[in-house]
């Protein structure tokens, strides 16, 4: 079952929830199917880092501009030093444009990743779609320009079209792996049974149990829910083989010389 089609930035993106091992599934309504699979996918999303579903993503990245030392383009440095070895000695190298003494291509474009995949019409330029054979995509994040014309240095953010722009539209994120479709189908099944106030494997706040003189100790939903555990023990055997270390979501650096592109959330 698809769930969270709409691709907004804090929700899952196309993710297939499995619910083949669910023998009470179509008795449920429709409208709790559609609340348990969006419970099921999310939390399991949540718990393995928010790193999983394929998102459609339109960006107009921005370059870098020096109006007053004529240095410009996109994620280079402006006229700075960059330190090297040669036969043993230290020496500054002036890299004042890309790739002159360092080993890059001469013009590309960083996209918010991981990229996964561009369509054939998904880069444009003033307008008109750059051909695919212009361009690659490098280490899931560089846009590459290979056609001898680079990216423009700037761009028109006062206008939505035409002259002026560059958009690039792609499909961001990893696809979700079949095991964690089969564990968000198994923890939407157990969710719906307990709407529907039936038996399920969804824990409760119990700490202890005596009975008939054999004691029981659980451990408290608080503890499960702080380390990103559902409870049901096959779902939360696969949340800890894909995020061991309890992840909330991709690890990141923050860098002041780092150039977002910008989108468009309303227009």
């Amino acid at each position: 079952m698809l769930v969270f089609t709409d691709g907004a930035p804090s929700l899952p993106c196309s993710w297939d929830v499995d619910v083949s091992c669910c023998d009470e599934w179509d008795t449920f309504s429709p409208t709790l199917q559609t609340a348990a699979a969006e419970y099921g996918a999310f939390t399991v999303w949540a718990a393995t880092g928010r790193r999983f579903g394929l998102c459609e993503r339109t960006i107009r990245p921005c370059g870098k501009w020096c109006e007053n030392n004529g240095v410009n383009g996109y994620y280079w440095t402006d006229g700075t030093f960059m330190p090297y070895i040669f036969n043993g000695e230290w020496r500054n190298c002036w890299c004042g444009s890309p790739g002159f003494c360092m080993c890059q291509p001469t013009c590309q474009i960083r996209l918010p990743g991981p990229v996964y995949a561009i369509p054939i019409t998904g880069v444009s330029q003033d307008g008109a779609v750059v051909p695919a054979s212009s361009w690659r995509v490098d280490n899931g994040i560089w846009l590459v320009r290979t056609d001898g014309v680079c990216w423009p240095d700037r761009q028109d953010f006062d206008v939505d079209s035409g002259a002026g722009t560059l958009f690039v539209t792609y499909i961001k994120g990893l696809p979700v792996p079949s095991v964690l479709q089969r564990a968000a189908g198994e923890l939407a099944c157990e969710w719906a049974k307990s709407c529907q106030g039936q038996a399920c494997r969804l824990p409760q706040r119990v700490q202890s149990v005596s009975r008939q003189g054999v004691s029981v100790q659980m451990v408290p939903i608080d503890v499960l829910l702080k380390n990103g555990f559902t409870g049901v023990t096959t779902v939360d055997q696969v949340i800890r083989n894909f995020n061991p270390t309890g992840l909330t979501g991709d690890m990141r650096i923050a860098s002041p010389d780092l150039v977002l592109g910008r989108h468009t959330t309303i227009a």
